[in-house]
């Protein structure tokens, strides 16, 4: 099995990120970018419109006065708008927002609509939503909250004149993978693995990217533990630093023992000139009288007087058996 060496960013912007992951196994190209591609495209947070109310609208099938788009055209505008948190400061955001559309234009945009909304930001304010006529006023209450992937309409609601909308919480607009060969020991057996991924400005590509391997590996840990573990979606971005450490720190151990070197002491006498790196102080350690406790000593030692023991006893024995055939009957 052949592990990845290397995730190399090839292209990376607010909105875009091309990733080349590389070499992997046979194989394991296609496994590993359809098991990205599902995680990322559905199992990622976003905020998004779950539900809307105009006055005078009782179904969806209505037509508005004053406005040229019908209740349906207006909704497939409304599920395009993406929404992005400003602060963490906003832990829990209102159950709905009231927007009054009182002024007196003809085009009213996400911008104007979502103007409003104080704790969320809206990434495409241009997205034209209607066409009113100028003196036409409008009291739209839209229902926005925080979910996961693609979900659809439920029950139908008891209030009328609450209209729900199937909701796509997804922050991915297009995930693409490509897999081609590499050279590794002047073999082209191995897999290379090209990631490109396309967000809606909500979330970084390389956040993105993070968060779904994370969620992966939350998932198998179940089987690599054996026990029944809490799973925690999405996992934080400080284990993903902690693992990071952990392999950093698992390549300076082998660095270390490569160099012969298995005490401070060993690390304090090295020179300077004696790495390439310019570790340890070049210190004489003779000059100072240091009582070691060796453990393994002290269990060699304890062996060895057990051991004359041992031969002394069966020393004795023997003489005594000897005295006691050669004394006359």
């Amino acid at each position: 099995m052949i592990s990845p060496a290397q995730i190399k960013i090839l292209k990376h912007s607010k909105n875009r990120g091309k990733f080349l992951i590389k070499p992997l196994s046979p194989g394991f190209g296609i496994t590993l970018g359809n098991s990205l591609r599902r995680v990322l495209i559905s199992d990622l947070e976003g905020y998004a419109i779950y539900y809307i109310m105009i006055n005078g609208v009782k179904h969806e099938f209505s037509y508005i006065d004053g406005v040229i788009e019908n209740l349906t055209e207006i909704i497939l505008n409304l599920k395009q708008i993406r929404f992005k948190l400003k602060s963490k400061m906003y832990n829990k955001i209102p159950e709905h927002f009231t927007i009054f559309l009182t002024k007196k234009q003809s085009k009213i945009t996400a911008g104007d609509l979502c103007g409003a909304i104080t704790c969320l930001e809206v990434l495409n304010p241009n997205l034209l939503i209607l066409n009113k006529e100028l003196d036409a006023n409008l009291k739209i209450t839209l229902g926005i909250k925080k979910g996961v992937g693609y979900v659809p309409v439920e029950k139908p609601q008891p209030k009328i004149g609450k209209i729900p909308i199937d909701t796509i919480f997804s922050p991915i607009i297009n995930v693409r993978f490509k897999v081609e060969t590499c050279e590794v020991n002047n073999f082209y057996s191995s897999d290379s693995l090209i990631l490109d991924i396309r967000t809606d400005g909500s979330i970084t590509p390389n956040k993105a990217l993070k968060t779904a391997a994370s969620i992966l590996v939350q998932h198998f840990t179940l089987f690599f533990n054996g026990k029944k573990t809490e799973l925690k979606l999405p996992i934080k971005y400080t284990a993903y630093k902690a693992r990071i450490k952990y392999f950093y720190m698992q390549k300076l151990l082998k660095c270390l023992k490569f160099a012969k070197i298995k005490t401070w002491a060993d690390l304090v006498k090295m020179k300077p000139s004696d790495s390439d790196y310019n570790y340890g102080g070049g210190l004489d350690l003779s000059k100072y009288k240091m009582k070691i406790s060796n453990k393994k000593k002290r269990i060699k030692n304890f062996r060895e007087k057990m051991r004359k023991i041992v031969k002394l006893r069966n020393l004795i024995k023997r003489r005594k058996l000897t005295t006691r055939n050669e004394t006359p009957k």
